[in-house]
């Protein structure tokens, strides 16, 4: 009875412990043991807080010249959508970019057959304690944080994998053809989101995808704690701030797995072929950027 007792005790702290990682920001499960990468990663929409400032009058004035006018608060509803598909998108295209099977969608189309990793967000003031519309996305406006869930889903149910707050990623921005490929894969992801086909305004767009990138990066950073990479390679800890945009991430370890034949004595049987690659990319440390090229907005009318 004796025994059983301190089993028990022994469970409860052990679930305690991981509670507290996971609500601090830390890597809940992450001890280094390599397990196969999810068959696919579903990014959902992110909810946004009522405190939360969305403002895009270029977007909207592009919209209206299409489309005709339509109410404010109509407005104000297409902006937040379009900017939760820029980020849902930055997310997907920088998890495809690592290697992972990313795409956009929601926990409703899934079925209990689907083996996938659900990823959900909330998009927050920085400061709990700030008054409605002080940060937001355009219109001057900053200081959101994304907090992100990470969970397990499939025949047995929905398990939660990890918790933690993302902050926008910082560093200078890629150019040329880095920064051409990383926009490729998000018009990519928009399409298949179906997401409005006007673009937001040049500071808009930057800011929903640095939020993007800064979610993806720690999830990048999860998995490969998690040995969803090949070499299982480990990451920093998700309390740690995204590496820059302008930082190289070290080469992911190659597979060795014929290693130990290759330094037998020569007179055992020939050496096995290497085990057969994965065909996933290592990750890059681009970040996509807008294009340059962005209408004008001279001519926007000047209500939100």
């Amino acid at each position: 009875m004796r025994l059983i007792t301190l089993c028990a005790a022994a469970l409860l702290l052990a679930g305690c412990a991981e509670s507290s990682l996971t609500q601090s920001g830390g890597f809940a499960g992450s001890s280094g043991a390599a397990s196969a990468p999810p068959k696919s990663i579903v990014v959902s929409d992110f909810v946004i807080a009522p405190e939360v400032l969305v403002v895009d009058r270029g977007f909207t004035a592009r919209l209206e010249r299409k489309i005709g006018a339509f109410p404010t608060h109509e407005r104000k509803q297409r902006t937040i959508e379009r900017v939760n598909d820029e980020i849902v998108a930055t997310v997907v295209a920088t998890l495809k970019e690592a290697g992972l099977e990313a795409l956009p969608g929601s926990e409703e189309g899934l079925s209990l057959s689907d083996t996938t990793v659900l990823v959900t967000g909330k998009l927050r003031p920085s400061d709990a304690a700030a008054k409605k519309n002080e940060y937001g996305i355009g219109d001057g406006k900053s200081g959101v944080v994304a907090d992100m869930t990470l969970s397990n889903f499939g025949g047995f149910g929905k398990r939660q994998l990890l918790a933690f707050t993302a902050e926008p990623a910082g560093g200078k921005l890629p150019a040329g053809k880095q920064a051409a490929a990383g926009n490729a894969l998000i018009a990519e992801a928009l399409a298949s989101n179906k997401a409005a086909p006007e673009k937001l305004s040049p500071d808009v767009e930057a800011a929903a995808r640095r939020i993007g990138r800064g979610a993806a990066d720690k999830i990048v950073a999860y998995g490969k704690t998690q040995g969803w990479f090949e070499g299982g390679a480990q990451a920093a800890p998700v309390a740690q701030a995204s590496p820059g945009i302008d930082e190289k991430p070290a080469k992911p370890a190659r597979v060795a797995s014929a290693r130990a034949d290759a330094v037998a004595p020569a007179a055992t049987a020939a050496p096995r072929s290497p085990a057969p690659r994965s065909g996933r990319r290592p990750a890059p440390a681009a970040e996509m950027i807008p294009d340059s090229e962005t209408e004008a907005d001279s001519g926007s009318p000047a209500a939100d």
